[in-house]
This record gives structure tokens, C-alpha cells and sequence, in this order.
């Protein structure tokens, strides 16, 4: 059963629960807007139900975010099961300082507990007036490799952001996996069927029931799928494939560029927000009213949710963030979130 919930409401209570369970104001705002911002875009796999995880990445913490190293214009941060968010800004933050240094700022994070979408770091950087490339190894092993039917890679999302001076920045983000694990618990909270055409059974055969992803693009999605699997684990020093047990394993990279290593920030932000425009008045296909720009459909479906001042939740979901708000606890804490 779903219900109207004004969104002032539920975020104060989600304030209130990480209040409750120690974190700062700071963090805890940064948190909460990537959940609640992910449920108003449409993005339900990301969105206020995985909010009910929370407990399970605190219950992993086992000290304070240590930068491991720091040569030139590359750092690692272990993050001591911190939870993902917060080691996850941190590293965005670190990468544009590198970047101011050096041109290019490349932070390698690994030991936190997932977070969920990449769309809140990328952006950061964007705003900071660098741009973005964030990625991670979303394992462990779900999808299967073009042509195969056992799982070798993680759904492994890729995250860009454009700085675009006083305006929004540009925001593209997606996974290499045609469908990801959240979907899974997504159906289960509401209730509903899975994706057709996205997940394999045993037999390497389409199924509402999932056990495996497909990666997204065929030959060319698994061969990206597998190119960001080396670069979040060997590269970074994490696990890869068969190898993750644990969201403790993975492994995470921020990368912020300098706007102004080849040429102006002015001439860069002019010539991005030109090929935008002619993106959008580009003709669009037939049964479309228009082109957009990635990105912008979320933004426009946050603003008429914002404008609305409610959202609609599962009452399940609400009145588990309601408990949450007044105790420790009320989520989910028997099983971890791999997505």
C-alpha cells in the first residue's frame, strides 16, 4: 500500500534518524539529499527504501578515514568501513584539491560500506568547477560476460560531471549492467515483477527471477563493464570478479580535471553548454517531443515533485523511517546492500 508523504516531513525524519545514530549535520544533509533527490528523479532502486540500510553500514565502522598516501596528483584514502557517502565526499573533495594543485586530481578509495549512487560526487567536483569521473566496481559477481552465463563482473556505473559556471553542471551516470541488484529489492518492496530481457537464470536463459545481469550494449557494454572492473580493482588495489565477498572489497575512483589544462574555463563551459542546446533543439525521432540532454528528465521530474511538496511511498517504507527517526531502529539490518 502507498501513501502521500510531504517531502519537508520525510526529510526531517531522515535527518532525525542519522542525527540519532551520530552523524554530523554536514553528512547527514549530503546523505539525505542523495536519497531523497534519487526517489523524486524516479530513481526508486537508489532511492528512499535503501535508506533503510543505513544501519547495516554503520554497524561495520571501525575507525577514522586515513589517507594511506598522497604523491602529486594521486592520493588513496582506506576508508576503516566508514560508511560510503561519507568516505565517498571526502575523496570527491580530495580529488579537486589535487586538481587545483596539479591539473588532474585521481583518488583511490577502498574498506567502506557502499553508497549508493555516483551522481552526488561527480557533481561536486562539477560544482567545484572541475570535471568529473567517477566510477566503482559494483560487485560483487552479477553480470555475465557477452556470450556467457556465469557471472564475472560487477554492474560496475561510470559517472560524469561538466562544469557549467553559475548553471547546473552536466550529469551523466549509468551502470554497465542493463539492470542492477536495487531493482531486485525495489520489486520486492513494491511488490511487483522484475525487468523482462534483463536477468539470467542458471541456464544462461531470460528470467523475472534474477540470479544474473546482462551487461547493457552487448560485446561494447561488456567490454566497458570489464575495462572499469580493472581500473576500481587492480588499479586501485581491490578485488575483482569471483574474488569480492564483500562491499568491503570493492573499490572506488575519483577523478577531477582541471577546466583549464587545455584551454579556458570560459571557452570549455561555452562550447559544452553549445553542443547541449544542440542536442536539445536537434529533431527528435518520431513519437518524441523532444531531445534531452542526459540527465535532464531526472531534473525535470525533481523539480515537479518539488513543486508538488509530496511523494508517494510504499507505508511499509514510511513507517520504517518513522522508527528510525525516534530509535535505532526500524530499518533493514540482516543483509547487505550490494547496490
Amino acid at each position: 500500500m502507498k501513501k502521500e508523504i510531504r517531502i519537508d516531513e520525510l526529510r526531517a525524519l531522515m535527518l532525525d534518524a542519522l542525527t540519532l545514530r551520530g552523524i554530523g549535520s554536514e553528512d547527514a544533509a549530503f546523505i539525505v539529499d542523495d536519497f531523497l533527490d534519487a526517489e523524486l528523479e524516479g530513481h526508486k532502486t537508489h532511492g528512499v527504501s535503501k535508506f533503510l540500510t543505513i544501519d547495516i553500514g554503520l554497524s561495520g565502522r571501525e575507525g577514522s578515514i586515513e589517507i594511506v598516501s598522497r604523491i602529486g596528483g594521486h592520493a588513496k584514502i582506506d576508508g576503516h568501513r566508514e560508511l560510503g557517502h561519507i568516505a565517498a565526499r571526502q575523496a570527491a573533495a580530495l580529488s579537486v584539491e589535487l586538481a587545483k594543485e596539479q591539473g588532474v586530481g585521481l583518488v583511490a578509495l577502498t574498506n567502506v560500506s557502499r553508497y549508493a549512487r555516483l551522481v552526488p560526487y561527480s557533481r561536486l567536483i562539477a560544482e567545484r568547477g572541475c570535471i568529473g569521473i567517477v566510477t566503482n566496481n559494483g560487485g560483487p559477481a552479477h553480470v555475465v560476460p557477452f556470450g556467457g552465463s556465469m557471472p564475472v563482473f560487477g554492474t560496475n556505473p561510470l559517472s560524469f560531471g561538466f562544469p557549467q559556471g553559475e548553471k547546473p553542471p552536466l550529469i551523466f551516470d549509468f551502470a554497465t549492467a542493463q539492470g542492477v541488484w536495487g531493482e531486485l529489492r525495489q520489486a520486492i518492496v513494491e511488490e511487483r515483477p522484475l525487468p523482462e530481457r534483463t536477468f539470467l537464470d542458471a541456464a544462461g536463459a531470460f528470467t523475472t527471477d534474477p540470479q544474473r545481469v546482462l551487461p547493457f550494449g552487448g560485446a561494447r557494454g561488456a567490454a566497458l563493464c570489464m575495462a572499469l572492473e580493472i581500473l576500481t580493482g587492480a588499479f586501485v588495489g581491490a578485488k575483482m570478479g569471483g574474488e569480492i565477498r564483500d562491499e568491503y572489497d570493492l573499490g572506488y575512483l575519483f577523478c577531477a580535471l582541471s577546466s583549464e589544462m587545455f584551454s579556458s574555463t570560459e571557452d570549455f563551459i561555452a562550447q559544452t553548454a553549445a553542443l547541449a542546446e544542440a542536442v536539445r533543439t536537434s529533431a527528435p525521432a518520431a513519437g518524441n517531443a523532444q531531445v534531452f540532454v542526459p540527465g535532464e528528465r531526472s531534473a525535470q521530474r525533481r523539480s515537479e515533485q518539488l513543486a508538488r511538496g509530496t511523494v508517494e511511498l510504499e507505508a511499509d517504507v514510511y513507517d520504517r523511517i518513522r522508527a528510525m527517526s525516534r530509535s535505532r531502529e526500524g530499518g533493514y539490518e540482516n543483509s547487505r546492500s550490494m547496490n
